[in-house]
């Protein structure tokens, strides 16, 4: 209960309890600094600032430092609550675990101060320093916004002393500005927090109060009176705000009313509290009730804050809002997003909410400033910018927004006052940085635009605000490459962000080119190539390309001056990460290992089962409204990707790695056993198509099991002979393989056998012949050791003679081809054959018979072969027999027309079976062959565009075209080389390299149309 005194004699409102302010905390009221001398330290030269009236905020240099999660914002609260003394490790360990005190807390605290150090970064981590057997933070009183208040209040309650209410009023205002929620609100109900923290209140109160002392001696009793009026609602057992509003009442001719309210107060004393009021409301009642007239006039001439009205009686301050501070638009260009301009620019000209999404770094809040920078001071209104990445409560999401319309000061609610005047305004609310607090500024939002008819809302925000006639813009990152496959924004954002720090700097062919690298290992994103620009003249751009392969903090920090709230990346996406709930963070962290995509079915396989396991869809859902995924949705499924940036961060979080990457791997092995068997199926296409798309994947897991556990490698890249043909990856392919069987050499037989014949298989692809054969031969030699799976060694013996079989075929080796078939019919007598085998044989046997001379059954043995693949579902042999006929048909020095024509007919139906299949390697092969064809019956050009395209996709899909060389023959090959001479064919060549892959495939199509119509 605060008993105030009122002035002897005085005419003014009663007298401010100036020795209590005084007293709190041993401040000075003279000098406005506290009595003891502040604690100075490294704080104070390099302007780390710190704020504990509301959320937790450490600032240094001006730039607030993300300071992570819940338990890292304790530890600073703790510190900073010990005033500069040192804290015992044990005591920061109680407040911060509790209960759940770790294992290893003292290694667990020391990680945090390690990692609360690199957040302050250079100029701030001498703030926090090991002092005996705890931690201090030594920031000076003058540098919190606790001890300015104290400074604030104090001073205001010297000049009120002094007359100076004008002055006073301004130091009071100030104080409360500072005033953004519960002090220490990071420590909870913890008891060390109590203390200060009702002395911290009770300055505030203080304030509150004598701001309306303030006023009434400056005259302005209209805002005292409507202030009080609220406040002692507020706090009803306050005596001071009662005596306050009952004289501002008295002042503003309300007599009845000022006694009313000193009588309302007693009753509420003596009925809730059995108490009389204190000598101070008593003493004012007894002057209102003998008429003084000293009561009536301040001592103090109205100022500009109050105009007059007509009656004379000040009216207060105007209500509506300040003018708007102007946005300014950042000094560096603005590469690459003139579309996304444009359509923000008509969505906002036809709906009046509109929320710009995107992840972390992608520039949401630059694309909103330029935005708003073209719309400042034209017809369409106002603009106001409420940046609200500091807000950290919802209680104070309304009081920024205020602050940012010019409503600053008031007693009021603040989301009342801003509908107020608003409510006939024009003009454009910008919402920056929204994905916190969203249930509490979608409220916001919805009330403004309820009240306010003429503002629109732009929000920015890593997710939706969630409400009805909200209209979304996703934001994706920069393209690395344009749709004519040039170098697209990303690169130009990074090369003009070098030249920034590079005056004159113009790149080389190896610079640019690890530009191209940095561009797509950071995704595109706008932040992550500014940052990576700014450490270019340290690193040089090729070392910078080299680094990011295996971390990301070689990249700088956020400049200052940036419209970035985060020091850095790593802080960007951790503030996205730390913004989910359990379930869904746990599920984020174990995403990390899956590269180019995954479905949701993949997605479940590695999430957890405890007990806070949801849904898989649902968590999915929520980590793309929070931009932590994407979603692919233009194929037959939904398939999801996490940004490359982000799948590093939760990499270096994931508590778990090794059990994530294992998740993984089982995953991909359950993938690869069940495809293996479906490719050969009724629906191969389909199977083949879904291996392909997890290609990355796969290609990760083997990259891990090589390292921890090769047998499972070379299972995996045993199992999948076919895909990187099919994929155009055969170099890797074999690459792998072969690093799989060379750390497996104990493997068991079949395993092994397994391996020699994927590698064989891929030989015979890559057009060495020779190597399939003796890989095929190894296989057989290491089939003949003694096992323990007799149907699994008496498959893979059909595979080898299969494989060695097909080798010989394509080197002309009749005899060894002969004599290889004739071995598999011997073993196919006394073993069953699987089917899409025994088409392959069929296959071999009738290319056999046209390699002898014989078409005749040659041709019928292939439709024996083809027959037997469309009966079991094993599409590829039928495409491969009409690619090998179409082949025969080409061969010699005049084929006759009929014979073209009918080649034609062949490779136009193997095309969409392997079209259908997204085999690479086989549509290049069915493609050359019709430039072949199109050379002897065409027209000359077609045919050098459609070679020269076909040579220009094989190099960059890595297809080797020797193998298609050889197998069209000398002839063929002689023929269509001598179409290039001459300048028309020339550019002909170079127009056919221009081909982009559909442009290549109808190339084809239309020239076979024009030779048999009936392909059409």
């Amino acid at each position: 209960m605060a008993n105030r005194q009122s002035r002897a004699g005085g005419a003014g409102p009663p007298a401010v309890n100036r020795a209590g302010i005084a007293a709190w905390r041993g401040y000075d009221t003279d000098s406005g600094t506290r009595g003891a001398p502040a604690r100075h330290g490294p704080a104070g030269e390099v302007g780390v600032f710190c704020r504990v009236l509301g959320p937790l905020e450490v600032e240094v240099e001006g730039r607030v430092v993300d300071l992570g999660g819940p338990l890292p914002r304790r530890l600073v609260a703790r510190l900073m609550l010990a005033a500069g003394s040192p804290v015992q490790d044990s005591a920061l360990i109680e407040l911060i675990w509790g209960a759940a005190e770790p294992a290893e807390a003292i290694s667990r605290l020391r990680v945090m101060i390690s990692r609360l150090r690199a957040r302050l970064g250079l100029q701030g981590r001498e703030v926090v320093s090991r002092v005996g057997p705890g931690y201090q933070f030594a920031v000076a009183t003058e540098s919190t916004d606790h001890g300015q208040v104290a400074t604030l209040v104090a001073q205001g309650a010297r000049l009120l002393t002094e007359g100076e209410a004008a002055k006073a009023i301004h130091a009071y205002e100030s104080a409360l500005l500072l005033w953004r929620g519960q002090p220490w609100l990071e420590l909870g109900d913890a008891l060390v927090a109590s203390g200060p923290r009702a002395r911290l209140v009770e300055l505030r109160e203080m304030a509150v109060e004598e701001l309306q002392a303030a006023r009434l001696e400056l005259g302005d009793t209209a805002t005292a009176v409507a202030t009080l009026s609220e406040a002692v609602i507020e706090a009803p057992y306050r005596e001071r705000r009662w005596e306050l509003l009952a004289l501002g009442l008295y002042r503003a001719g309300q007599q009845t009313q000022a006694l009313a309210e000193l009588r309302r107060v007693r009753t509420l004393m003596v009925q809730e509290l059995g108490v009389e009021p204190g000598p101070a409301v008593r003493e004012l009642e007894q002057r209102m009730l003998s008429h003084d007239p000293a009561l009536l006039r301040p001592k103090s001439a109205p100022s500009a804050l109050s105009a007059p009205s007509e009656t004379g009686e000040p009216a207060g301050p105007r209500m509506g809002p300040s003018k708007p501070r102007a946005i300014t638009r950042p000094l560096s260009s603005f590469v690459g997003r003139a579309p996304q301009v444009t359509l923000l620019e008509q969505l906002l000209d036809e709906q009046r909410l509109v929320t710009v999404t995107g992840p972390a770094g992608v520039g949401k809040t630059r694309l909103a400033l330029e935005h708003a920078a073209d719309r400042q001071g034209d017809a369409r209104g106002e603009v106001w910018l409420a940046r609200l990445a500091d807000v950290h409560t919802a209680e104070t999401v309304s009081t920024t927004v205020a602050g940012a319309v010019g409503l600053v000061g008031r007693a009021e609610d603040p989301l009342a006052l801003t509908r107020r005047a608003l409510a006939e305004r024009a003009g454009l609310l910008v919402l920056d940085n929204c994905e916190h607090l969203l249930e509490a500024i979608g409220e916001l939002a919805m009330a403004l635009l309820d009240g306010c008819p003429g503002v629109r809302v732009l929000a920015t925000s890593r997710a939706p605000l969630g409400v009805d006639g909200e209209h979304v813009l996703p934001l994706d990152p920069l393209p690395v490459r344009d749709e004519r496959g040039e170098d697209g924004a990303a690169v130009r954002l990074l090369t003009d962000r070098v030249r920034q720090h590079r005056a004159g700097w113009n790149p080389i062919a190896g610079e640019l080119d690890a530009a191209r690298e940095i561009c797509v290992m950071l995704d595109g994103l706008p932040l992550a190539l500014e940052l990576a620009a700014a450490r270019e003249r340290a690193f040089g751009l090729p070392n910078i390309a080299g680094h990011l392969r295996e971390r990301l903090d070689v990249l700088g920090t956020t400049p200052k001056g940036t419209v970035s709230p985060h020091v850095s990346l790593e802080a960007a996406i951790g503030w996205s990460i730390d913004q989910l709930d359990a379930t869904d963070r746990a599920l984020a962290l174990q995403l990390w290992p899956f590269e180019g995509g995954f479905t949701w079915q993949a997605a479940q396989t590695v999430q957890a089962t405890d007990g806070t396991r949801r849904p898989v869809l649902s968590v999915l859902a929520s980590l793309l409204d929070r931009s932590v995924i994407t979603s692919d949705t233009s194929g037959d499924s939904v398939r999801y990707r996490m940004l490359e940036t982000i799948r590093r961060y939760c990499r270096d979080h994931d508590p778990h790695p090794s059990a994530s990457q294992q998740a993984h791997t089982a995953w991909v092995r359950a993938l690869v056993t069940e495809q293996v068997e479906l490719v050969r199926g009724p629906h191969p296409s389909q199977d083949l198509r879904v291996l392909i798309s997890e290609l990355p994947n796969i290609r990760s897991a083997v990259a891990h099991t090589l390292r921890h556990d090769p047998a499972e490698a070379l299972f995996i890249v045993g199992s999948l002979p076919f895909l990187w043909p099919s994929a155009g990856a055969i170099p890797e392919g074999m690459r792998l393989t072969r690093a799989a069987l060379e750390a497996c050499p104990e493997a068991p037989a079949t395993l092994r056998a397994d391996g020699l014949l994927a590698l064989s298989l891929m030989a015979f692809h890559a057009g060495d012949a020779t190597m399939a054969v003796r890989l095929a031969d190894t296989a057989l030699d290491t089939l003949a050791e003694p096992t323990t799976e007799p149907l699994k060694t008496n498959a893979l013996l059909f595979k080898a003679l299969l494989y060695r079989t097909a080798g010989a075929t394509d080197l002309g080796d009749v005899d060894l081809a002969r004599a290889t078939l004739d071995r598999f019919t011997e073993a196919a007598r006394h073993h069953s054959v699987p089917d899409w085998i025994r088409a392959n044989a069929w296959l071999c046997e009738g290319t056999l018979h046209l390699m002898m001379g014989d078409r005749r059954r040659g041709e019928a043995v292939l439709a024996h072969a083809q027959e037997a693949a469309r009966s079991c579902g094993f599409f590829w042999a039928q495409a491969t027999a009409d690619l090998v006929l179409a082949r025969s048909l080409l061969r010699g020095t005049t084929p006759n027309p009929n014979q073209v024509r009918r080649a034609v007919e062949a490779l136009s139906r193997a095309l969409p079976v392997f079209q259908a299949q997204a085999n690479v390697m086989d549509q290049l092969a069915v493609l050359y062959a019709g430039a072949h064809a199109i050379a002897l019956l065409g027209p000359a050009d077609t045919a050098m565009r459609l070679r020269a395209a076909v040579t220009e996709h094989a190099g960059r899909t890595g297809v080797d075209l020797a193998r298609q060389a050889r197998l069209s023959g000398r002839a063929a090959e002689k023929r269509i080389s001598s179409l290039s001479e001459g300048p028309e064919q020339v550019a002909a060549d170079q127009a056919g390299r221009d081909l982009s892959w559909s442009d290549m495939l109808k190339l084809f199509t239309d020239a076979a149309a024009e030779l048999v119509p009936t392909t059409r």
